[in-house]
């Protein structure tokens, strides 16, 4: 029988090797890998037989097409305004109950416009219509 002799760098990926099986064995990843290789074919079958996945991977894909398109600062600013934007509209979402709104006329209206969070919040939203005609208008 012959032995086998390792390099000190073949030893450290081994190591390596070793602590991302750990890694994923604990993650549970690892589960996932070996069930995705013993049953890839079954998978891939019912995924393809699945339209409404197929249906959200196209729009999802559509929906990146322009994101590769931006510069690297507009990545930075959009992922700003997305987290602000996003933790914003959780907490109105959770203080907003849809069945408690009131119905709301004109002279209600006028009302509403005196309050300065109902202004800054049309504020955003003139900001972003401006903003939005700008782009569609290929000023932006």
């Amino acid at each position: 029988m012959s032995e086998i002799n390792f390099t000190p760098e073949e030893i450290a990926a081994v190591k390596e090797l070793v602590g991302v099986a750990v890694a994923l064995k604990q993650s549970g990843t690892l589960g996932l890998l070996k069930a995705m290789a013993e049953n890839g074919d079954h998978l891939l079958e019912t995924i393809s037989e699945e339209t409404e996945l197929l249906r959200v991977v196209a729009v999802g894909n559509a929906a990146l097409e322009p994101v590769r398109e931006l510069e690297t600062d507009e990545v930075i600013e959009v992922e700003w305004n997305t987290e602000e934007l996003v933790r914003a509209l959780l907490k109105a979402l959770a203080k907003t109950d849809p069945k408690e709104a009131p119905k709301v006329g004109m002279t209600a209206v006028f009302g509403y416009l005196r309050d300065e969070d109902v202004q800054k919040g049309l504020g955003f939203l003139l900001t972003l219509a401006k903003n939005l005609g700008a782009a569609m208008n290929g000023k932006l």
